[in-house]
């Protein structure tokens, strides 16, 4: 699977662009300002429906523009007996928004997700063991979301639970015939979300210490503790129960699946805490990475890697080998980086002048492909 075509506009200061893509490496380099990050924008765009550098979307859209547009074609494989399958994302300033696959309308961004799976390493990445659970909540569901077929229904289903209980919980008077009913579809469905993402967990590790190994990085010390999000010794229904009264005061639920936490270790204490700033960016590009190997190994399909400013991030030695583990992946890749040769030179392709890589030089919002 991979993104053969990609149209842009009103996305920043790129008005107006269109490119043919490779299905393997695609390099952007240009000056800081030029672009580069607003192509790997407009692509995190077509996946996710979102930015994943601003929530506001009068930031995204070009100025004096009202909305901006992406469109991409999706190759969905060389076995695949269909054509590509057509992607599109419109979104207004004021926050309404048209997605289309394959030329029907779609309700959630989830459906683009689906066909157009993708993984971001950036700076904001590498804060994913020293940040906020919220993080790695969201790394954990993005592998859940994937490889299991019935969680999007799933989550669906406790989001709108939790909505409900929240809205009861902000009753001045609390129907407690009610609540327990909510209470009970909370806990089960708590439960199962849980069970999922523990069962990913325990597929991920191992292949997170093969990839480490790959990447010349220490193996086999590091260890996943993942917190539900409530105290397993007792059930959650009876500890719903228990702690109402505080949940009333606070106005929300403060235990359940919305909680959950996946505690990276290395040693005796917390890997944010123990490993240099060069290591945690190894074993981050590690956990990345791994994600789109089981990905595969589970679905069949490929993610896209999306690469902002690998350079700044990364030093050479470790360019080289993440570089190494994505030709080997056989993944598209969309990189960014200021210098050209600093790019162009982790491929072995490179010198071959094969399909891959494709390389792009952005300048005031326009992309001029350049012969290999």
């Amino acid at each position: 699977m991979y993104l053969e075509k990609l149209a842009i506009h009103g996305i920043r200061n790129i008005h107006q662009v269109e490119c043919r893509l490779s299905p393997r490496i695609n390099i952007f380099y240009g000056r800081n300002g030029s672009g580069k990050t607003s192509i790997l924008e407009a692509v995190h765009l077509l996946s996710r429906g979102r930015s994943f550098r601003t929530r506001n979307l009068k930031n995204l859209i070009t100025h004096n523009l009202k909305e901006c547009t992406c469109f991409g074609l999706v190759n969905m494989g060389a076995g695949a007996a269909k054509p590509a399958v057509p992607v599109g994302v419109n979104r207004t300033e004021n926050g309404k928004f048209v997605f289309k696959v394959a030329g029907e309308q779609v309700a959630t961004a989830s459906r683009l997700a689906e066909v157009l799976p993708l993984q971001l390493i950036n700076a904001d990445s590498f804060n994913l063991l020293e940040g906020p659970p919220s993080g790695r909540r969201s790394f954990v569901d993005w592998g859940v979301f994937h490889v299991e077929h019935n969680y999007r229904e799933l989550w669906g289903r406790f989001q709108r639970c939790l909505k409900h209980r929240n809205s009861l919980l902000r009753h001045a008077k609390i129907d407690a015939l009610q609540l327990s009913v909510w209470d009970r579809e909370f806990a089960s469905l708590s439960e199962k979300i849980s069970s999922v993402r523990e069962n990913y967990i325990q597929q991920l590790l191992p292949v997170v210490n093969e990839t480490l190994k790959t990447l010349k990085q220490e193996a086999g010390g590091y260890r996943f503790d993942f917190a539900p999000g409530w105290d397993c010794s007792q059930p959650l229904f009876e500890q719903l129960q228990a702690t109402v009264l505080r949940d009333q005061k606070m106005g929300f639920t403060q235990i359940g699946s919305h909680r959950a936490d996946l505690k990276i270790l290395c040693g005796k204490g917390m890997a944010a805490d123990v490993l240099s700033r060069g290591q945690a960016k190894m074993l981050v590009s590690a956990l990345k990475l791994a994600q789109g190997i089981l990905f595969t190994e589970l679905t069949g399909k490929q993610c896209i890697f999306l690469l902002d400013d690998l350079p700044s991030e990364l030093d050479r030695p470790h360019r080289l080998v993440v570089s190494r583990v994505l030709e080997n992946m056989g993944v598209q890749v969309f990189v960014t980086g200021v210098e050209k040769a600093d790019l162009i030179g982790l491929w072995k392709d490179a010198e071959e002048c094969h399909e891959s890589p494709a390389v792009f030089h952005v300048e005031h919002g326009q992309i001029f492909r350049e012969a290999c």
